[in-house]
């Protein structure tokens, strides 16, 4: 990825290849790749370049995203308005968007149709969980909302694209789309429990950043549902500003409830959903990545 991020002025390019040298999972490129394979796609190159550009523009959106929550760290590292500007960091965001659709302008028109949708959904989610901060009525249903927009729908156009370009047919392009907007709205669940119970030496940030943000996610919902602390959890949530001793109060309520659990279960839940859907694809290593990934997902610590 690194080597399409160059720019006439190396500051720039030196930004951008900060964001994406940080690491992370790499989920994104991951579903494109083995999708791809497992529809019978045989140059790699192919579904490299596609899962950089998705990779890339995933770390567009992280640059924003750190602005708006005003966040410090991301995997152990400032965040990139942090490490340099504010103002030069919000440039660099939308020149890795430029990036990242350049690199699927040689590519079939229907995979770019694929990422517009999908970011389109991202600035979607992100808007109402915006809209929604510190209030405390929103519902299970309301979050899922959210987080297909800002995570699911990512994941299902890099699937969808590895397929599609793979010549895959209709029913294996879907199924594999379905399985990754499951897995994703899955990996956000978890994502979410562990900014409650996470170690922050394994996360590479501070945990309970969601709280501080008053970003209705689902362990704080859940936990607002709580017969004996659930009033106080959701009097300190809906606190526009809250001290550091109030967060750390809020998490041990938290996790003194239910809803770690009922998030875990749901992930699980999701995730089984997800597997079902690699019926329609035939045996092979790649098919049994996939599903390994989803296990991945679930289990994950970080």
């Amino acid at each position: 990825m690194s080597e399409s991020l160059v720019f006439e002025n190396s500051e720039l390019t030196e930004m951008c290849r900060y964001v994406v040298s940080s690491g992370g999972k790499r989920l994104r490129p991951a579903l494109c790749i083995l999708s791809y394979f497992a529809c019978g796609g045989k140059e790699s190159d192919v579904p490299v370049s596609i899962g950089a550009a998705f990779e890339i523009v995933h770390s567009a959106t992280l640059i924003h995203d750190d602005i708006n929550d005003q966040g410090e760290i991301r995997r152990g590292r400032k965040t990139l308005h942090k490490e340099y500007t504010l103002t030069k960091a919000i440039v660099a965001g939308d020149c890795m968007f430029t990036v990242g659709f350049r690199l699927l302008s040689n590519v079939r028109s229907k995979i770019v149709d694929y990422i517009v949708e999908a970011s389109g959904a991202m600035g979607a989610g992100e808007f109402v969980q915006k809209d929604n901060e510190h209030y405390s009525d929103v519902t299970e249903d309301d979050y899922m909302r959210i987080i297909s927009g800002k995570t699911a729908k990512l994941f299902e156009a890099c699937a969808k694209s590895g397929a599609y370009v793979a010549d895959g047919t209709h029913e294996e392009v879907e199924a594999l789309g379905e399985f990754a907007y499951n897995l994703g709205l899955a990996f956000q669940i978890i994502d979410d429990a562990l900014d409650v119970t996470g170690d922050p030496r394994d996360m590479g940030k501070a945990i309970g950043t969601d709280l501080l943000e008053g970003k209705p996610t689902l362990p704080i919902i859940y936990a607002m549902q709580d017969k004996a602390h659930g009033s106080e959890i959701r009097e300190l949530f809906e606190m526009p500003s809250i001290e550091h001793e109030d967060v750390v109060r809020a998490l041990r309520l938290i996790s003194s409830t239910d809803s770690i659990r009922r998030c875990m279960d749901k992930a699980r839940e999701i995730a089984e959903k997800a597997v079902v859907f690699l019926d329609s694809v035939s045996e092979s290593v790649y098919k049994d990545s996939l599903r390994s990934l989803a296990g991945f997902v679930v289990d994950r610590d970080r």
